[in-house]
């Protein structure tokens, strides 16, 4: 991991001047940017509360040990204590299916525990310029959970206008990932 970490300044937001440049080369459609995007990284509630977290996660780190994210990560979803299995992102489309019928909101407990995989994940490529491998692989079987769900809400809601917005955010997502391990 590179020494010097990226903080995004509070007055003006997500910038690419704020970005590791390693971010900023693979990330570097403007919806990665856009605070205001439900479909980024960042732009949703999820996301932006992750980033601001983990933003000062990383500067709390001083005792000189390499930071792994996947132990915020763990920190950030028992804080919100979201009743999600912990294994539900790798369980099978059917055993989803079971589990969302059990209670209304279970959808959007699932949707906050994607959202925070991917921001932590792209947080940290932000912050450090790299991308640690479990991390990783979580945000990849998140983005792949959240594509599940379009797929839901589009048989649910045929009419969604954003159905087709999401899924393409979602795969530039999962590419710039997968670019990421390359790196």
């Amino acid at each position: 991991m590179s020494t010097t970490l990226y903080f995004d300044d509070s007055e003006v937001g997500l910038a690419r001047d704020t970005s590791h440049p390693a971010f900023v080369r693979i990330a570097g459609q403007d919806f990665y940017y856009d605070c205001g995007d439900d479909f980024s990284p960042f732009g949703n509630d999820d996301g932006s509360d992750t980033l601001a977290a983990l933003e000062e996660w990383y500067q709390e780190q001083a005792d000189g040990k390499p930071a792994q994210a996947s132990r915020f990560l763990r920190q950030q979803l028992s804080d919100w204590d979201l009743p999600v299995p912990k294994d539900m992102l790798a369980r099978s489309d059917a055993a989803k299916t079971q589990w969302l019928a059990r209670d209304d909101m279970n959808r959007s407990y699932l949707r906050s525990v994607c959202r925070a995989h991917v921001a932590t994940a792209f947080g940290q490529l932000k912050i450090t310029g790299s991308i640690d491998t479990d991390l990783q692989q979580q945000a990849l079987l998140a983005l792949s959970c959240q594509q599940w769900l379009n797929t839901v809400a589009r048989s649910k809601y045929p009419d969604w206008e954003y159905a087709d917005q999401e899924s393409e955010r979602l795969a530039l997502m999962n590419t710039a990932l997968e670019q990421a391990s390359a790196a």
